[in-house]
């Protein structure tokens, strides 16, 4: 199976999904060439999502609907959007016994940001909530 490297330690973390750009419903990691990350969610393909942080990466204004956590970063660091790199973490199946699908994709993506140690200053994650939990 597929392995990503913990941002700080560096170890191999085992993904145990298989997913493809057109895979729904995952928890995805943005990374960008200084070895910071982002941990985000979507309910529609990710390809789509990913096309959203190009874009607001891409047209970035400070205080516009562009300026969010990743685009900031990468206008900051003057980074290039074709260092961009991207892998899908887990996908979130619907729940055999019923549940809500958005708030267990809510709840893995809190587990992620924490794993991974996204939250800033270290990464580009600048909220991270437990209200999925209560």
């Amino acid at each position: 199976g597929n392995t990503v490297g913990h941002l700080t330690k560096g170890t191999p973390i085992k993904l145990n999904d298989y997913a493809t750009c057109e895979s729904n419903y995952v928890i995805y990691m943005l990374k960008c060439p200084c070895g910071q990350a982002y941990i985000g969610q979507t309910t529609r393909a990710v390809k789509e999502r990913i096309k959203e942080h190009r874009g607001n990466i891409r047209n970035f204004k400070p205080g516009t609907a562009t300026d969010t956590s990743v685009s900031r970063h990468f206008s900051n660091s003057c980074h290039n959007l074709n260092q961009l790199k991207w892998c899908v973490l887990e996908k979130v199946h619907k729940p055999r016994r019923g549940g809500n699908t958005k708030t267990i994709l809510s709840q893995r993506e809190a587990y992620w940001i924490k794993r991974m140690n996204t939250m800033t200053p270290i990464g580009m994650n600048d909220s991270w909530s437990i209200i999925s939990f209560l």
